[in-house]
């Protein structure tokens, strides 16, 4: 299965139990919940792969609910791409207590 085919099956699904009109922010605040719980798989040693397909097939919702239904995840797959070299041309400082780094905004 590829990536579009995948967002074609979750469309589907998600549009059959929460009805296509469902706003676009719906699976993006779910998302903040699933992503709390992955944290926790995380911090408690437990296989966090259910989690993080969790947090995967609502960001994909999330994003063919903006884009439409026909969107080419290729798109995605791009913005990505342009994303990690803005990413790789930042100055990082350091990381907090849990690891994480911020970009200095300049």
């Amino acid at each position: 299965m590829n990536l579009n085919d995948l967002k074609d099956k979750a469309g589907y699904i998600s549009d059959r139990i929460f009805g296509a009109k469902n706003p676009t922010t719906a699976p993006v605040r779910k998302l903040k919940e699933e992503v709390e719980e992955l944290l926790e798989c995380l911090d408690n040693g437990q296989d966090p792969e259910v989690e993080f397909a969790d947090c995967f097939l609502l960001l994909i919702d999330a994003y063919r609910k903006y884009y439409g239904n026909d969107v080419d995840m290729t798109k995605l797959i791009q913005a990505s791409d342009a994303k990690l070299d803005v990413v790789k041309e930042r100055t990082w400082g350091k990381p907090d207590e849990h690891g994480v780094y911020k970009h200095i905004k300049e």
